[in-house]
């Protein structure tokens, strides 16, 4: 049970009450079992003062205390996370309080949004998980942070969604000023999150998932710098193709931030089509580095011979070899006009050609991976077709090595696709890249591409770090503040390991630092460092020239000169 205080909007003003919530077992939700009401803001603010939310603060700490009076133990055992303050110097460094002050000024006049949008930051990044945990137990213990009500973090993370791309332009424009941005290059990709209650709206929709799921899902499109700093992030349902959103981000890019000049944009194959070739090329004047499928329907037969002509011919290809002379992989390539066409938006076909340099690399250890999975997934198949009964859907992806005859209009029992074995074996290990970059070296596209390594990097680290999936709030707003909050995190640190750590320490590496940095308070103003030592722990300690960081005892004043920490970031030569 805990009292915390809420805003009702009425017509005549904005009502304050303080409310006392219990959790019931049953509902498996909490209700609320008393209400102290505090009157509309003018009243409050004739007896208490204009700050009201001090006030209220004040006065829930005072009720709880008094209904759930802490044993003398925990008043000397609290523990404190103190590791933010990397965040809190990244965000000070940006300069982003006043314009997060000014497009407020008309939301709550005694709320301060910025404070709020920090402390939800720290709390994703140290402990994250759902609202009511960030409310209830990782809030109340990160060190000089404001406190909130459960209602004020849903109420005020909403509001926040509703002008997501505000925030990430405001973002952008602090990082502009402070280190300026590389856009000659952008990485794009998409993934999906689900929702655990299966209960589909506009927004949550049920299509393919990157997870194999049945769940409503939302798709999320995030884009990165020539640096792999997250420049860019849309949310959308999770029913649409990923495709549009290429153009969409690209073209909303260059018209928020200012983007001049040419972009060389960099996706995998499965943002690689007809339409996106056009935008970039033809009405955007950029370039493109996108990997293609050398499989199905995916090459002409020209494309495919030309893919495996002269294999052995050591002519046709460059080694890219390790230090011990051993083959990493090779490649080729080749330039040429090639033809495309799709259907434009009022239906009608639209016809181009281009000239374009395709690059082929084959990597013999993951052509040796391949052929080891071709195998299992073969012999999965062999073992279900031996069945007397079975259905199609049991197949799942490893469908394409069956093939089902039909005998008079029915189909017949199936049978191994021993051609699409066959191609899938001789196609292992190589990779086809396709680019509007004719002078761009070979191996220069190749690493630009393989960059993309760090999208999915931040993917899976805003899935598993940051807890992003699944997701548990369910209105449009709060789902679009709940994604801004981690946009955030993971572009600070970013920026931190790229501008103050010079790329020697990980995000994994800070977000553990942040997370097991924290300190216990024992007695007054005394409280014990309970962190332990690591190489990160030193490397902050120098970097920031944090004498006392590692000092066993420390006193408010000594965590708040950490809290205060602050370096002038240069950008690396």
């Amino acid at each position: 049970m805990a009292y915390f205080w809420r805003k009702r909007c009425y017509p005549k003003g904005d009502y304050y009450q303080i409310i006392l919530n219990e959790y019931d077992s049953v509902s498996k939700q909490n209700k609320c079992v008393k209400t102290i009401s505090y009157g509309y803001a003018d009243d409050i603010v004739k007896k208490h003062g204009s700050d009201i939310v001090s006030f209220l603060n004040s006065e829930v700490d005072r009720l709880n205390q008094k209904h759930n009076p802490s044993p003398q133990i925990d008043s000397v055992s609290k523990s404190y996370y103190v590791g933010h303050f990397l965040l809190k110097s990244m965000f000070d460094s940006l300069d982003l309080k006043e314009v997060f002050k000014l497009i407020n000024i008309d939301y709550h006049p005694n709320l301060d949004i910025y404070d709020f949008f920090k402390t939800m930051c720290y709390a994703q990044a140290l402990a994250p998980g759902s609202k009511y945990k960030l409310f209830e137990s990782v809030i109340p213990n990160i060190f000089g942070s404001c406190s909130f009500s459960y209602d004020q973090i849903l109420d005020n993370t909403s509001h926040i969604g509703k002008d997501y791309l505000k925030y990430i332009e405001i973002l952008n424009d602090g990082i502009n000023r402070k280190f300026g941005r590389d856009t000659s290059k952008v990485f794009f990709d998409c993934t999906n999150y689900f929702f655990e209650i299966d209960l589909q709206d506009d927004f949550k929709r049920k299509g393919p998932s990157k997870e194999n799921r049945k769940s409503p899902l939302i798709g999320q499109a995030l884009m990165l710098d020539a640096n792999q700093i997250p420049i860019g992030m849309q949310l959308y349902p999770g029913n649409q193709s990923e495709k549009p959103f290429l153009r969409k981000m690209i073209s909303d890019m260059k018209d928020r931030y200012n983007v001049s000049g040419k972009t060389i944009q960099i996706a995998d194959k499965g943002l690689n089509c007809a339409k996106n070739i056009y935008a970039a090329s033809i009405e955007a004047n950029d370039g493109y580095i996108f990997s293609k499928s050398i499989h199905g329907n995916g090459l002409s037969d020209i494309e495919k011979k030309w893919l495996l002509l002269s294999d052995n011919d050591s002519n046709l290809w460059s080694d890219v070899r390790d230090k011990n002379g051993r083959l990493i992989f090779k490649y080729k390539s080749c330039i040429d006009n090639f033809n495309y066409s799709f259907d434009d938006d009022e239906g009608k076909k639209v016809i181009f050609s281009i000239k374009e340099k395709r690059i082929v690399t084959y990597n013999p250890s993951l052509a040796r991976k391949k052929l080891r999975e071709i195998e299992k997934e073969v012999e999965k198949v062999s073992l279900k077709l031996s069945l007397k009964e079975y259905s199609k859907d049991e197949f799942g992806d490893s469908i394409k090595y069956v093939l089902f005859p039909k005998d008079n209009g029915k189909t017949i029992k199936g049978v191994l696709n021993i051609d699409k074995i066959e191609e899938d074996k001789r196609l292992a290990g190589y990779n086809l890249l396709v680019t509007s970059e004719l002078s761009m070296p070979d191996i220069d596209v190749y690493h630009a591409y393989h960059g993309l390594w760090r999208i999915e990097h931040f993917f899976r680290m805003l899935k598993s770090y940051l807890n992003e999936r699944p997701v548990f709030v369910h209105l449009k707003e709060t789902i679009y503040g709940h994604f801004l909050i981690g946009y955030y995190v993971i572009t600070l640190v970013r920026l931190l390991e790229v501008y103050i750590f010079n790329d020697q320490i990980s995000e994994e590496e800070l977000f553990d630092f942040m997370r097991q940095y924290k300190v216990t308070k024992y007695a007054d103003d005394r409280f014990v460092n309970t962190s332990c030592s690591c190489d990160t722990y030193q490397f902050v300690k120098d970097t920031f020239a944090l004498s006392k960081l590692g000092n066993v005892f420390l006193t408010s004043k000594d965590i708040n000169n950490i809290l205060n920490a602050y370096i002038d970031y240069s950008i690396p030569k």
